[in-house]
């Protein structure tokens, strides 16, 4: 009997050692008691590559702002990630919370936004669009990456990503090796990233259908807006100009201003997408979709500082 007890707990010891791992990093803040790891390295290792950061900042996201809920929100895709709420408050003294998500769909946006107004009746809602996902060939949903653990909570125990990255907050406080976190595509050289900006364009753009049924949620979005007293707009940010002149080599600008009509329709729309000189510097841009963070600085200063186009 003790020698069946004794085998019991020694393969016990690797589930117990696994569990612990999970207990003590937390990464998500999930179970909430555990401060061994700073928050700031938590999410720092969540950006580490393009796998684990769409999902991770959904997780991170949700149950940071279940735990405080903001009344002024950003929703959007990785073209918002870096819309700076601190410089937002500085700028009106209003606290914002940014729900950008790298890889988020109109479909996962969609789902962000009802998901929030469970948890708090917002004032203001700024919907950061992109062309780039306007199209039914685009049509999935990055939400459940939070949701799972929400319905099945013992989820976050049993899943490897969980503990993938548990392990590596570990490996990174233990030797701040920068190869741990710098593996996303925002890392790569110069030449790497013209050659991910033109998969891209492949990507988004090769099939293209106009989404009827993402017209049909933003009116039921915005039904629900009028219902409630909650301002509702859209903020449209620049592209680098060669994404525009791969649009018109291959049928579909109209279809992006189609597309900005659709989101002018909706409610008021700040296109800095007209902004020519900065759509015309490469050098603006991380990749051809993505402003680099001080482009986003000056143009988050254009539209909240004092005078600036929200402001008006």
């Amino acid at each position: 009997m003790n020698k069946y007890l004794l085998k019991g707990l020694l393969f016990s010891v690797p589930l117990f050692i696994y569990a612990a791992i999970i207990i003590v990093v937390d990464p998500y803040n999930f179970l909430n008691f555990s401060s061994v790891i700073s928050d700031e390295d938590k999410f720092r290792v969540i950006q580490r590559t393009d796998e684990s950061s769409p999902r991770g900042n959904i997780l991170w996201k949700t149950l940071e702002f279940k735990r405080k809920p903001v009344k002024n929100l950003i929703i959007g895709d990785s073209q918002g990630r870096d819309i700076n709420t601190e410089l937002i408050g500085e700028l009106t003294g209003e606290e914002y919370y940014n729900f950008c998500f790298p890889g988020a769909s109109f479909n996962t946006m969609f789902e962000t936004f009802w998901f929030a107004v469970k948890y708090v009746k917002p004032e203001k809602v700024y919907f950061q669009v992109a062309f780039m996902n306007y199209n039914t060939h685009r049509e999935y949903d990055l939400f459940h990456f939070a949701q799972d653990y929400f319905d099945r909570p013992w989820e976050y125990f049993t899943t490897k990503e969980i503990f993938i990255d548990s392990f590596m907050n570990l490996v990174w406080v233990i030797t701040r090796n920068p190869k741990v976190i710098n593996r996303s595509y925002e890392f790569l050289n110069q030449q790497e990233l013209q050659h991910l900006a033109q998969f891209r364009l492949d990507l988004f753009f090769k099939k293209y259908e106009y989404p009827q049924n993402y017209n049909r949620e933003f009116k039921k979005i915005k039904a629900y807006c009028e219902a409630h007293g909650i301002d509702l707009e859209f903020i449209i940010l620049p592209v680098y100009k060669a994404v525009d002149e791969h649009l018109r080599s291959v049928g579909l600008f109209d279809q992006k201003l189609r597309f900005k009509a659709d989101m002018q329709s909706l409610g008021t729309t700040y296109d800095l997408d007209r902004l020519s000189e900065i759509k015309s510097e490469r050098s603006n841009f991380i990749d051809y979709f993505h402003p680099q963070p001080a482009i986003m600085d000056s143009l988050v200063t254009m539209l909240w500082a004092r005078g600036g186009l929200i402001g008006e």
